[in-house]
């Protein structure tokens, strides 16, 4: 996915992310591989993260690898990429209770 306009809102893409020099994303982005040459305010998860010259990033970077370019700007945290993200629909000590019964005594 090219990216030369404004984005507002989530960008999730399997493959490659480009932000070109006339593009901006705000929000979070969920991608394989981002390559920055534009501005991204939010945050970033993803395998390889390359800011360019004219790049900006503001927020955090979820990445193993990052690089950053002379000239290419970064105002955050980074942080290990997240492997997995699971969620758990209800917890376990739920599903191993046995239900309980009530009696009455009339």
């Amino acid at each position: 996915m090219h990216v030369d306009g404004t984005v507002i809102g989530q960008v999730s893409v399997e493959q490659s992310l480009i932000v070109s020099q006339s593009g901006r994303v705000i929000g979070d982005i969920f991608a394989g591989k981002v390559i920055v040459n534009g501005i991204i305010d939010g945050s970033c998860h993803a395998t390889s993260i390359e800011i360019l010259e004219n790049g900006q990033v503001k927020g955090t970077i979820y990445t193993d690898d990052l690089s950053i370019e002379r000239g290419g700007k970064f105002n955050g945290d980074t942080k290990p990429s997240e492997k997995e993200h699971v969620v758990e629909l209800s917890p376990k000590e739920n599903k191993e209770q046995a239900p309980v019964k009530q009696t009455s005594n009339s």
